[in-house]
C-alpha cells in the first residue's frame, strides 16, 4: 500500500486531500502545525479502515521535519507521495511588512516545501519512484494585494518545482505544482469579509469560488501512475479565473 504525507493536512485543502488519499487505500501521514486538527483528520481517515498517522510539525523547522520523516518511516516503512500543502497568509501592506513576518511566510510556504522535499528524496530515490506535489497559488502570477510575502513565496514554489523536476527526472521521481484559485477555506477569511469572499465568484467564468474538494482530483491524478510522464508542470485550478 502506498504512503502519502500531506502537510497542512489538518484543515481546508490539505484535509480534503488527506481524506481522499485514505479513501484510495493509501496510508496517510496527516502533518499539521496544529496537532489537534491533525488528530481529528487521522480519526476520520481511520473510520474508513485505512491507517493514518497524525504528526504535529512546523515545516519551517528542519528538526521538526526530520522528526516527522522519522516517525512516518517508523510507522509505515516508506514514503511514496509528498503533498507540500502547508502555508500561511497574514495580510499586510508593504510599509507594515516586517522582516520577521516576511521570514515567517517565506519560511513556512517556500522553505518548508524545500525541507520536506529534501527529506523524502533519498527515500524515493532508493525506490526509483516517487511523487512530489507542491501547492502554489494563482497569486504566483497575478500577485496579491497586501500579500507581497505570500505572492513571492508562491511564485518561488513554481520555480522550485521546475528545478526539482529537472534534477529528479532521471530518478523516476516526478515533481509538479498545483495552483488553487480563491478557495472556500479559513485562509482567505483571515483577511477578507465573508461577503467579499463570495462576491469574488462574479469574476470566475465557472461562476463560483473553489471548494477544497476541487483540488482533490488534480492532486490524486498527479500522484497516480497515470501521471507518470508528467513532471515540472503547473496545474491551475481556479474555475477559469486565471487562464495560463
Amino acid at each position: 500500500m502506498l504512503v502519502a504525507i500531506v502537510t497542512g493536512g489538518g484543515q481546508g485543502i490539505g484535509r480534503a486531500i488527506a481524506i481522499a488519499f485514505g479513501n484510495r487505500d493509501t496510508h496517510v501521514v496527516v502533518a499539521d502545525i496544529h496537532g489537534s486538527n491533525a488528530r481529528d483528520v487521522q480519526e476520520e481517515i481511520q473510520k474508513t479502515g485505512t491507517k493514518a498517522l497524525a504528526i504535529e510539525v512546523d515545516v519551517s523547522s528542519e528538526p521538526s521535519v526530520t522528526l516527522m520523516i522519522k516517525r512516518a518511516l517508523e510507522e509505515f516503512g516508506t514514503i511514496d507521495i509528498l503533498v507540500n500543502n502547508a502555508g500561511i497568509y497574514p495580510s499586510t501592506t508593504i510599509e507594515n511588512l516586517t522582516n520577521p513576518s516576511w521570514d515567517r511566510v517565506i519560511g513556512t510556504n517556500l522553505t518548508g516545501q524545500f525541507l520536506c522535499a529534501r527529506a523524502v528524496v533519498p527515500i524515493m530515490r532508493a525506490k526509483k519512484k516517487g511523487r512530489i506535489i507542491n501547492m502554489s497559488s494563482s497569486t504566483a502570477l497575478r500577485g496579491a494585494k497586501n500579500g507581497a510575502h505570500y505572492a513571492a513565496s508562491k511564485a518561488g514554489i513554481i520555480g522550485f518545482t521546475k528545478a526539482l523536476a529537472l534534477e529528479l527526472a532521471p530518478t523516476g521521481i516526478t515533481v509538479n505544482a498545483v495552483c488553487p484559485g480563491l478557495t472556500d477555506t479559513a485562509q482567505p477569511r483571515g483577511h477578507m469579509a465573508e461577503q467579499e469572499l463570495y462576491d469574488k465568484k462574479d469574476r470566475v467564468p465557472l461562476g463560483r469560488i473553489a471548494q477544497p474538494q476541487d483540488m482533490v482530483g488534480p492532486v490524486l491524478f498527479l500522484a497516480s501512475d497515470k501521471a507518470g510522464h508528467i513532471t515540472g508542470q503547473t496545474v491551475f485550478v481556479n474555475g477559469g479565473d486565471l487562464m495560463w
